[in-house]
């Protein structure tokens, strides 16, 4: 407590001498500054090639792409994961639908990885928004959720975002000390001088429509008030997908979804170095929750029936008795098993989820490109898991059960009469969600009122900032309160959870401008994690264990370099101490075999990047990663002398991850440009002193991403990004090409992506476009779990979508 104490008022005392040291210095006193910007197509950039955004003097030198606006409205992302694809070394870890994210499992999450590494963390205009206190999206370690605890595609929609900062590595320290794969720091828009509206309409495969209005520009008679308005609402039938072991295109049952939001940003400049904005963001939607995608090659009546029979009712003897101590289940001995899941789909399985955001920033002070700052947030998530047939499989209290099977048939039984049985009283074969007897089932024993878990997520507090140029000095010193909730019901197992945890996020930098051609950037972290305050009970009030790890006090400096050789190349270096303290999903482990308590995850960061225009019109990029953590959480196969065989239990292990870039640009002429990168990522992880892990093991059969994830991503990446415009015409193909696939994994070693889009400005104010992705409709997967066998991940098929724009 005492050394936690002393940390805090240091970093006050920090951001009082920052707020207070000009006075000390006399007025004339040389600032040196990098002001000096080089304007190339849409980005702006520095004399080291950096390109410049909102917060883009936290970082020295880093690899770092940025989508913009412009980008957004000609290739028509609709989400953010299909926005950031295209950049080398993120990878998507998606379960082939669109809902369903924070049910059932990290493995059927919608993850995201950088450099391969799932520790990633998500900003909005620069701000943390995930929740600590979070017991259910992304936050168990053993299932690969040790990421970003927040679902991408749900912070906000697309009308609402300027440009998307994908930061990596250990350049994105200010952000946290456990940013170890990097940053996606999403930048809203701010309305203009003008007043300006957009309609934007489209429609195309699988009655999928959008519809998005804008409106933005200002007000007063000075025009110091600036606002922007947006509302969208998304909406799909069941998605076609391509199954990646047989070839064939089927429909995914139970993966309709509808999505709305509205958001509005209000700013108001006092003068040049004042201004107070005002956001609320506001997004909802009811998903559907197929889990998995049905084998095809098993999505048959005679193949359900014998699934069915064997996972409910479990092998017959040499009697013909039904032998249900040996139930069955897992696609390797069930081939076809991950057809059960789409009883969930198919009987009305779904999750919804509403967010209101608020946050309100006053910036009191700026200069060289720094902003002073006191912000005040505020965050209401929910989530809520509906099922309507709570995944049964029988005809509840008026079917017979397998329990009377036996009775029913004591000397064994034909196959007629075990089909007529099935028939009876197991789930009847679905064929599509609009067959009668599906129908019949669930108006017979189906619960259209039943739910099944109800998160509450709150997190609100209160950040300020102070910068301060001091000679060849940008001092930048911040200090972030935050108090996190999680509250949660599951009427499923009669137990609710309430889980709270306030946390203190400080950290000071001192950029030093060295010369014109080299800076040095210096930083230190303070984090306070206080420990998790739990009420967990059943119904009747009982208290249920909760292991609770206590207080998380910490320092991890950072260090980062950048040196300019001349005007066309630069390198930059840098190291950061990393620290991700154990969330709510890590404490709840039983740890395994060995009952070991966990520890907060530890280790270093390295990062080094070259860069090189090799012509005006030809430029290269480089980049190397190296993280090596010593204290890193998995679930790995150790020897238990107690059960004299290897168990899978949840421990810290060391892990070494090396990450390869490599990205060239090149602009043909002034129609033609391409962009074209490489990414390679691998990891080794070894068991620590004292524990021995399975010579054997080769991560096919590991459930945890992080540890698997040589065998459950592709080793490399290669994209291309070609564009063409021509006046009224403009149009792009985005290539990605993944080799390296574990066939353990995957229904291919490679996959070949090609998305394509075609914009034409019918007149001034009013655009047409078309946008295809999965254009030649490859069959893939990007997630794997051993329990459902390969293809059980699969990706969304062709999808055709036409629309109109209109400016008014």
């Amino acid at each position: 407590m005492k050394k936690r104490n002393t940390a805090a008022v240091a970093m006050l005392m920090v951001l009082g001498l920052c707020a207070s040291a000009s006075a000390a210095f006399d007025e004339h006193l040389n600032e040196y500054t990098l002001d000096s910007v080089v304007v190339e197509a849409d980005a702006t950039k520095n004399k080291f090639g950096d390109t410049i955004t909102e917060q883009s003097y936290y970082r020295t030198g880093g690899d770092v792409k940025v989508i913009s606006r412009e980008e957004i409205e000609k290739r028509h992302y609709t989400d953010i994961s299909e926005a950031i694809k295209r950049v080398p070394g993120v990878a998507f870890q998606n379960p082939g639908y669109r809902g369903g994210e924070y049910g059932f499992g990290s493995q059927y999450n919608n993850g995201v990885s950088i450099n391969g590494d799932t520790r990633v963390i998500i900003l909005v205009d620069g701000r943390r928004v995930d929740n600590t206190a979070s017991a259910r999206v992304n936050s168990t370690s053993t299932s690969g959720g040790k990421g970003t605890g927040v679902i991408l595609d749900q912070v906000t929609n697309m009308a609402n975002i300027d440009k998307i900062e994908v930061i990596k590595g250990p350049g994105a320290s200010v952000y946290g000390p456990d940013a170890v794969g990097g940053v996606i720091n999403i930048i809203t828009r701010k309305g203009g001088d003008k007043n300006v509206g957009t309609i934007d309409l489209s429609t195309g495969s699988w009655s999928k429509h959008n519809y998005a209005l804008t409106y933005s520009g200002s007000a007063g008679d000075d025009n110091s008030w600036h606002y922007f308005l947006s509302a969208n609402r998304e909406r799909s039938s069941n998605t076609k997908y391509k199954d990646g072991t047989t070839g064939v295109v089927n429909t995914l049952p139970g993966s309709r979804w509808k999505e709305e939001g509205v958001n509005i940003r209000l700013d108001k400049d006092f003068n040049e170095k004042q201004n107070l904005k005002i956001w609320y963001n506001y997004k909802a939607g009811e998903d559907g929750y197929p889990v998995t995608a049905p084998s095809t090659k098993y999505w048959n009546k005679d193949s359900w029936q014998k699934i069915m029979f064997n996972y409910i009712v479990g092998k017959l003897d040499a009697n013909n008795k039904v032998a249900t101590k040996n139930k069955l289940s897992g696609e390797s001995n069930i081939p076809g098993y991950r057809t059960i899941y789409n009883t969930r789909a198919l009987y009305g399985q779904q999750n919804e989820f509403r967010h209101n955001d608020l946050d309100i920033t006053y910036t009191f002070d700026k200069g060289n490109g720094m902003d002073s700052f006191v912000r005040i947030y505020n965050q209401n998530h929910r989530y809520l898991t509906r099922g309507r047939m709570q995944f049964s499989v029988f005809g509840g209290a008026a079917g017979i059960g397998f329990e009377n099977y036996t009775s029913l048939y004591p000397n064994g039984a034909s196959e007629a009469q075990l089909k007529a049985w099935m028939d009876a009283n197991l789930v009847p074969f679905p064929g599509t969600a609009d067959s009668e007897t599906v129908k019949n089932w669930v108006s017979k024993y189906g619960d259209p009122n039943a739910v099944n878990t109800v998160h509450v997520e709150k997190n609100r507090g209160l950040e300020l900032q102070l910068v301060k140029t001091i000679g060849v000095n940008d001092i930048i010193a911040s200090i972030n309160y935050d108090k996190a909730k999680h509250d949660s019901i599951n009427t499923k197992s009669n137990t609710s959870q309430y889980l709270k945890r306030d946390s203190i996020l400080g950290y000071v930098q001192d950029k030093i401008h060295v010369s014109d051609k080299f800076d040095v950037t210096p930083a230190i972290r303070y984090s306070y994690f206080k420990s998790i305050n739990t009420d967990m009970t059943d119904r009747s009030g009982k208290q249920v264990a909760y292991n609770n790890k206590g207080n998380v006090s910490t320092l991890t400096p950072a260090l980062n370099a950048q040196y300019m050789f001349d005007n066309t190349s630069s390198m930059y270096v840098g190291w950061t101490k990393i620290c991700r303290p154990l969330r709510p999903g890590d404490y709840s482990l039983t740890d395994g075999v060995f009952k070991t308590p966990l520890e907060d995850e530890k280790g270093d960061t390295y990062t080094i990047g070259f860069r090189k225009d090799l012509s005006d019109k030809t430029s290269v990029g480089v980049h190397y990663d190296y993280t090596r953590m010593s204290n890193a959480i998995a679930t790995l196969p150790i020897w238990s002398d107690a059960d004299n065989d290897w168990k899978s239990t949840a421990v810290n292990a060391k892990e070494d991850k090396k990450s390869f870039n490599l990205t060239i640009d090149h602009k043909f002429d002034d129609h033609f440009t391409l962009s074209s990168a490489y990414a390679h990522a691998k990891d080794v992880w070894k068991a620590k002193d004292g524990w021995i892990l399975d010579p054997n093991w080769d991560y096919k059969n590991a459930d945890d991403l992080n540890v698997a994830i040589n065998s459950l991503r592709p080793q490399n990446h290669y994209s291309l990004n070609l564009t063409y415009e021509n006046g009224k015409l403009s149009t792009g193909l985005l290539t990605n090409w993944y080799t390296g696939c574990n066939t353990n994994a995957f229904s291919d070693n490679r996959f070949l992506i090609l998305d394509w889009n075609l914009n034409y400005e019918i007149k001034k104010d009013m655009t047409a476009y078309v946008a295809v992705t999965n254009l030649t409709n490859e069959g893939y997967e990007t997630i794997y779990k051993s329990r459902n066998g390969i293809g059980a991940g699969a990706m969304p098929a062709r999808c055709f979508m036409v629309g109109m724009k209109y400016t008014f």
